[in-house]
């Protein structure tokens, strides 16, 4: 995510903030990730190379600016572990669960790791026994994206024999490319809009 090939979008009240620390990949993550923040959630920010960094945990009152400076006190670095991220993810998971919360994944990588089918349907296969299907989004911001599109096909197949519960539908799991900044942006006001309108028809892939 160091790479400088991509960078924050221009133009948004926070380019500028973003641009002086990380003019790159990561800047360009963060930019469009505030561009689809929901803030009555709980947010939980890991960062992830060869080891994971939490960011934020289970945080509710943070601001907006906040929550941008507690994401931009940390560096891009090279390095991608799959596995090592989704345990963690898993690990808060538990830890932070709540019945009146559904419980979502953002995974974002510019990069390809190998991850096994058995750590993520461990994942998926956990948030149903603590209560709800998990919302698993995976986001492919480079050329490599095959490892993403797989980990969003095993949340779908996961999602799609749980019990279904017509009351609170859970957001449909997805896969997108986002070759760019602008598309970037575009993919997480998508997966907020999908948040906040859930749909109890079949999951896309």
């Amino acid at each position: 995510m160091d790479l400088s090939d991509r960078r924050p979008l221009g133009n948004t009240p926070t380019t500028a903030t973003i641009s002086r620390r990380h003019n790159n990949r990561l800047g360009a993550a963060v930019n469009a990730g505030q561009a689809g923040a929901i803030r009555r959630d709980a947010y939980t920010v890991l960062l992830f190379n060869e080891a994971v960094s939490e960011c934020l945990v289970h945080d509710f009152a943070s601001s907006p600016d906040q929550l941008l400076a507690a994401v931009l006190r940390h560096s891009a670095d090279g390095g991608t572990n799959f596995t090592s991220a989704i345990q963690r993810a898993q690990a808060q998971m538990e830890q932070h669960w709540s019945n009146e919360r559904t419980p979502v994944v953002i995974f974002l990588s510019d990069g390809e790791s190998s991850i096994s089918d058995e750590v993520m349907q461990n994942l998926c296969l956990r948030s149903i026994a603590l209560g709800k299907p998990l919302s698993f989004h995976s986001v492919s911001f480079g050329p490599r994206s095959a490892v993403l599109q797989r980990m969003a096909h095993i949340a779908v197949d996961v999602q799609n024999r749980a019990p279904p519960n017509a009351q609170h539908p859970v957001p449909t799991s997805t896969f997108a490319e986002a070759l760019d900044s602008v598309r970037l942006a575009e993919t997480f006001l998508g997966i907020a809009e999908s948040l906040r309108k859930p749909r109890g028809s079949l999951f896309r892939g």
